[in-house]
């Protein structure tokens, strides 16, 4: 076990190396890259100047180098437009973030797991064509436009809710206000991430519930609950597992929108800033993190795995 986890470790190190070396030449070589910062029409002194500034008097491998040397200790560079540290702006961010997409996560794998039993139970009846119907619906809706039917809904004609941002301005840490701040954009979030978790919840619990030692504890007179939860639902929740790791990894690629659209102070948000107004460095701070936590993900679902089932470290 110690072997394979070693091994997946330096994997996931490999694959962020290349993730930081692929995104620093696509953003330094590609047209309107660094370059387009410096104005042309100024003085030689003066480009010359900002050409140093930026470290863009070197060449780009030159350039890596050093990043690449001061990523490993933890400095990210500046951000051009704030003048900060971009290891700072996102240690300021990633709290609000993870607190989104573990809502979401929790959310969708609840009500996925629960609707995906009821649509299994149910099968072909209306129960089941119901749940079929939703999860549709949440395939189907683009996030940025439930996020603003549920803001004119629940905020702007009921009042219920807060529109945007992830707290209130003076009021401090208060459990309610962030929970309720949390409570429409993790909703939107998990809605579009709870399908997935239906559908394979829905077919392995069928293909359990057809099994011989399912029909054999009925037979021996089992109560039905202890049928579905001892038996069952155990060895139905595998696959599932594997999804809600899966679908853990695409949580930041939907929370850029959510957080767009609620105002939500997150990384998906910064990027879409950083985006906007060429911040190079935390642009490239934002992908580097996120290449971060997606692997970090696979490699603790990859563990479960191993841990479940000895062949996968073998293998």
């Amino acid at each position: 076990m110690t072997v394979y986890v070693v091994r997946r470790l330096l994997q996931g190190v490999l694959v962020l190396f290349l993730v930081s070396l692929l995104t620093f030449f696509m953003m330094n070589l590609a047209p309107g890259g660094p370059s387009s910062l410096i104005d042309f029409q100024s003085t030689a002194a003066e480009r010359e100047a900002r050409l140093a500034r930026f470290g863009l008097d070197r060449p780009v491998h030159e350039r890596y180098l050093v990043w690449l040397a001061g990523a490993i200790r933890g400095d990210l560079g500046t951000s051009i437009n704030q003048g900060l540290p971009v290891s700072r702006l996102l240690a300021q961010r990633i709290g609000p973030t993870l607190t989104l997409g573990v809502a979401s996560l929790v959310l969708a794998a609840v009500f996925g797991i629960v609707f995906g039993v009821i649509a299994a139970l149910r099968r072909d009846r209306w129960p089941d064509h119901l749940v079929s119907t939703v999860t549709t619906l949440g395939m189907s809706v683009p996030n940025f436009w439930l996020g603003i039917v549920m803001i004119i809904l629940f905020s702007v004609q009921l009042g219920w809710l807060p529109a945007s941002g992830s707290y209130s301005i003076g009021r401090g840490f208060e459990l309610g206000d962030r929970i309720r701040h949390l409570i429409l954009p993790a909703g939107v979030l998990a809605f579009s991430l709870m399908p997935n978790v239906v559908r394979v919840t829905r077919a392995a619990l069928l293909e359990v519930l057809a099994s011989d030692y399912v029909r054999t504890a009925r037979a021996k007179g089992l109560y039905e609950r202890t049928v579905l939860i001892g038996h069952a639902l155990r060895t139905a929740l595998v696959p599932v597992v594997a999804m809600i790791g899966l679908i853990a990894t695409v949580l930041f690629s939907g929370s850029v929108v959510i957080e767009s659209v609620f105002g939500w102070a997150g990384i998906g948000r910064l990027a879409i800033e950083a985006a906007n107004g060429r911040d190079y460095p935390v642009i490239l701070g934002v992908t580097l993190l996120a290449g971060a936590l997606v692997i970090t993900v696979n490699i603790a679902v990859d563990l479960l795995y191993a841990a479940v089932d000895p062949r996968i470290r073998h293998g």
